[in-house]
C-alpha cells in the first residue's frame, strides 16, 4: 500500500521518536542499511527500487532537535544513462510524492538529461542545486527550458548550478528564454560561469532576490543599469576580470554584505562604494587589490582587506572613511590588512601623524620591513616627509 505524504510523515515521526534516537539501525526492502544517526530515513513512495540506483529520496531530521526537514531527492546521472530511463525514473512522481523541499542532481555529464516538463519540472521544489561535471567538450550544452520547473513556480525560492570543474565553459549551459519568468518566490540564485550582459534577468526575480552569487568566468559590464532593491548580499568568487564595473552597487540600496573572494581583481574603481551606505560587511579576501577607494563607506563597516597586493594607503582614499569613524558616535569601523605588502612610506604620514587614532581602525597591518603600522615613529615621518 502506498502512503499519501502526509501518513507517511506521520508514521516517520512516530518512528523517529523511538527507534532513531536509540543506537540502533534499519534496514530498508532493498537491504540498504539506514544509520539512525543520520536522520535521514528513506521514503517510501515512490518506491525505493523504482529509482534506484540514479535517485535516492529520503525524509530528513535535525540531529539535535528531532524537528522535521522536509523530503529530500538526490541524483547522480552518469554518461551511460538514457533518456527513457531518466524520464523512467521521473514518471515515478505524480501529486503524492512530488513535494521536496530540496533536489539535489549531482555531478554527471548530463548528456541526455534536459531540465523540463518531464524532468524536474514534474517536481515542486523549494531548493534546487545541480552540480554539471562537463568534460567532453564535445556534447550539447546542458539544457533548461521554460518548463524546467514548471510545478515550482510559486514555492521554489533557490537555485544553485555550480560545477566542480574551475574551466567548465560559460556556453555550456543556460536558462531556456522564460525559465526564470514566472518564480515568484526566488530569493537565493547561485550561478557559476554565467553571462549576464547576454541573459539578463527578469524583473520579477530582480525584485524578488535577496541573495546572489556569481562564481568563475561571470560577464557583468551591464548589471549596474538594473536595480535590485531587496538584495542584501551580493557574492563573486573566482571572478576573471582585473576590475568591477564602476556602478556595480549603485542600484542595490539595501546591499548589507558585499564578498569579492579569490578574483583577478586589481583595482576597486574611485567612488565604488559611494551609493553602498547600507552595507556593513565588505569581504574582500584573496585577491590581487593593488587600489582601492573606501570613501563613502558606512562608518561601522567591516572591511576584510587580507592577503591582497596593497603597498599605499593613500590619503585621498583611506583618509575620508577614517575621519567618518573617528568622528561618528558609535561607529566601529575597521579594515583588515594582514598579508599586503605595506611600504610604510610618506604615504601614510596622514595616518600615522594627523590622524594617530585611526590606527585603531587598521587591524592586521604590518609593513613590509616587519613592522607593525602602529609602532611606525610618527617624529621621523615628519623629518622624512616633509612635504606630506
Amino acid at each position: 500500500m502506498v502512503l499519501p505524504d502526509y501518513l507517511e510523515v506521520l508514521l516517520l515521526v512516530c518512528l523517529c521518536s523511538t527507534t532513531l534516537a536509540s543506537n540502533i539501525q534499519i534496514k530498508s526492502d532493498q537491504n540498504i542499511v539506514l544509520d539512525v544517526k543520520s536522520k535521514d530515513v528513506q521514503c517510501a513512495n515512490p518506491s525505493p527500487e523504482a529509482i534506484y540506483p540514479a535517485c535516492f529520496c529520503s525524509h530528513r531530521f535535525d540531529y539535535e532537535t528531532d524537528e522535521y526537514l522536509g523530503r529530500f531527492l538526490y541524483c547522480d546521472f552518469w554518461i551511460y544513462d538514457e533518456p527513457e530511463l531518466i524520464h523512467e525514473i521521473f514518471s515515478q512522481f505524480n501529486e503524492t510524492n512530488n513535494k521536496f523541499y530540496e533536489v539535489f542532481i549531482s555531478k554527471a555529464y548530463l548528456t541526455n538529461f534536459v531540465f523540463d516538463e518531464n524532468t524536474t519540472g514534474k517536481l515542486i521544489m523549494e531548493k534546487f542545486i545541480v552540480s554539471v561535471d562537463m568534460y567532453i567538450q564535445n556534447d550539447p550544452p546542458v539544457q533548461f527550458k521554460e518548463t524546467a520547473f514548471e510545478n515550482s513556480n510559486s514555492v521554489l525560492g533557490a537555485i544553485s548550478v555550480n560545477s566542480p570543474d574551475p574551466y567548465f565553459p560559460m556556453n555550456y549551459w543556460n536558462f531556456g528564454q522564460g525559465t526564470l519568468d514566472n518564480l515568484k518566490n526566488l530569493n537565493h540564485l547561485e550561478l557559476f560561469n554565467y553571462n549576464y550582459d547576454t541573459e539578463p534577468f527578469p524583473p520579477s526575480v530582480l525584485f524578488t532576490l535577496q541573495d546572489l552569487s556569481f562564481k568563475g568566468d561571470t560577464q557583468l559590464s551591464s548589471f549596474s543599469y538594473v536595480a535590485m532593491p531587496n538584495l542584501k548580499n551580493l557574492n563573486l568568487y573566482y571572478y576573471l576580470g582585473s576590475s568591477l564595473p564602476p556602478y556595480m552597487l549603485y542600484n542595490l540600496p539595501g546591499l548589507e554584505t558585499f564578498m569579492l573572494w579569490y578574483s583577478g581583481v586589481e583595482t576597486i574603481p574611485d567612488g565604488f562604494f559611494t551609493y553602498a551606505t547600507s552595507c556593513e560587511k565588505l569581504m574582500l579576501f584573496g585577491n590581487f587589490i593593488n587600489y582601492i577607494d573606501l570613501g563613502g563607506l558606512n562608518p561601522s563597516a567591516w572591511v576584510d582587506l587580507r592577503y591582497n597586493q596593497i603597498n599605499k594607503l593613500q590619503e585621498k582614499n583611506f583618509r575620508p572613511f577614517v575621519e567618518n569613524v573617528l568622528y561618528t558616535s558609535n561607529a566601529n569601523g575597521t579594515v583588515l590588512l594582514d598579508r599586503n605588502p605595506l611600504e610604510c612610506s610618506c604615504d601614510i604620514k596622514w595616518l600615522v601623524v594627523d590622524l594617530r587614532d585611526g590606527l585603531q581602525i587598521f587591524q592586521g597591518a604590518q609593513c613590509a620591513d616587519g613592522r607593525a603600522l602602529a609602532d611606525v615613529d610618527p617624529v621621523l615621518l615628519e623629518i622624512e616627509c616633509p612635504d606630506f
